[in-house]
């Protein structure tokens, strides 16, 4: 492989890696759009149809996400604060991991909103 090889291997990489993070931008802020509505601490999927990871917020905010982990043994939900990807805690439930960062945000213990994850869907046009 040439030098020209692998520069050009090494912006593939590069470019791929940004996509990826704009797209999970893009993701985030659409399940956010979603739980804009929702009162109160809510969790619905980052990718509407995959429950793997869940966008968690209270009041419309972003708290963090949780992620189910499954090692063979038992499932767990491991809680990741916003902005960070640093791990809270393995937890339960989806519930238990939501309201552990309802607690590190300052929000107290509540109960958890489950949103289905389907976007808006948009107004019919009307017929004339």
């Amino acid at each position: 492989m040439t030098y020209l090889d692998q520069e050009a291997v090494a912006a593939l990489r590069a470019a791929r890696l940004i996509v990826v993070n704009a797209t999970w931008r893009l993701r985030e802020e659409q399940a956010l759009e979603r739980l804009a509505r929702v009162r109160g601490l809510a969790c619905t999927p980052l990718f509407p149809g995959h429950p793997v990871i869940q966008v968690v917020a209270y009041d419309g905010r972003l708290l963090g996400r949780a992620r189910r982990h499954d090692d063979g043994h038992r499932a767990r939900w491991i809680a990741v604060p916003a902005r960070t990807a640093r791990e809270l805690g393995a937890y339960r439930t989806l519930h238990g991991a939501a309201r552990a960062l309802s607690r590190r945000s300052g929000h107290g213990r509540h109960r958890v909103t489950d949103h289905p994850g389907q976007a808006p869907r948009p107004s019919p046009l009307p017929m004339s």
